[in-house]
């Protein structure tokens, strides 16, 4: 019974959705019944009428349905997860590079400026999403630029913008380490400020950061689809003014939510509820993911707990005595 209290089912279902999103990031396209471009025609078959838009399991060449202008939905999820999870992979990687180097760095300091700490408070309270908005809006329609110059963009400015708080998280944690003795020690012994930083406090901060990571792609997927809400999609939008609709030139999964919001107030709620499914799945793996390696960074601690505070238990052995004899 104590092991399966003690099991980790946060980080076993996490691993196990993580790894199945990476196998479609990776074959997703490849296993793509029909391509992006693709669409299904009216078609009359044993009786029975094919049009779009088609709902989920009438058909076994499209086992999702189709949206209302025939693009099979499963093929398009197959394609978008790819650009959903690398894009939000890549700005993670930039800010956490960045902001973790700078905040090492700057947690090091014998003294924060106050100007420092005022910025940090003030721009944890800016919606990131507006100043994403603001920037893109203005080129991200009607193929005024190509997908993959709209991607760096959205790539470059996303990762710029959440710099500040990686920055802050990290410095703080920095600051905490730099208090233990063996720090002073370090310092006595004549090391300089880059030993300090990437032999001694950047080692206890390897798990945090890892968990830290993985939270930040959530978060960049979050930006994703608020953008989406104001469609804004990730690689273009192109709008059908004869229709009023916008569309994902990508089809990355919040962009394929945001396309087809409209779809809530119709008799075709699959279109919409089928990618924003496949959203919430994502978001729950990653944060699943970070949830166990949290638990068991803090259960590895727990038996150990000497790692954490950098102190050894005072455990004493006791010495049999044995009476003399004869």
């Amino acid at each position: 019974m104590n092991k399966l209290i003690s099991f980790n089912y946060s980080l076993f279902f996490g691993v196990m959705l993580t790894v199945i999103i990476i196998f479609l990031v990776i074959f997703g396209p490849a296993m793509a019944p029909h391509t992006i471009t693709e669409t299904l025609k009216t078609t009359y078959t044993n009786g029975t009428i094919l049009a779009p838009p088609l709902e989920p399991f009438k058909s076994m060449d499209y086992p999702l349905g189709t949206d209302r202008w025939g693009y099979d939905l499963l093929s398009m999820l197959l394609y978008g997860v790819r650009y959903t999870v690398i894009i939000s992979f890549t700005v993670t990687f930039i800010k956490m590079a960045v902001g973790t180097s700078l905040g090492l760095y700057v947690g090091t300091w014998k003294k924060t400026p106050q100007w420092l700490e005022a910025f940090e408070t003030s721009w944890s309270y800016v919606p990131l999403f507006l100043i994403l908005f603001f920037f893109l809006q203005p080129i991200n329609f009607d193929g005024k630029l190509d997908s993959s110059t709209l991607i760096y963009y959205f790539i470059l400015i996303t990762s710029v913008i959440s710099i500040p708080s990686i920055v802050s998280s990290v410095r703080k944690k920095s600051i905490e380490i730099s208090k233990f003795t063996y720090l002073d020690a370090a310092h006595t012994l004549g090391a300089n400020r880059h030993r300090i930083v990437w032999k001694h406090i950047f080692p206890q901060l390897k798990e945090s950061l890892l968990v830290m990571f993985i939270l930040e792609i959530v978060q960049v997927i979050a930006l994703m689809g608020q953008l989406a809400l104001m469609n804004l999609f990730i690689g273009g939008t192109i709008y059908r003014p004869d229709s009023k609709i916008y569309l994902s030139v990508t089809k990355e999964i919040a962009g394929l939510v945001g396309s087809a919001r409209g779809n809530i107030y119709g008799g075709s709620t699959f279109i919409l509820y089928i990618p924003l499914l496949a959203l919430f799945i994502m978001t729950v793996s990653f944060s699943l993911l970070a949830n166990g390696l949290k638990n068991r960074y803090q259960a590895n601690y727990q038996r150990t707990p000497w790692i954490k505070t950098g102190f050894e238990p005072k455990l004493k052995p006791k010495r049999k005595l044995y009476k003399k004899t004869g």
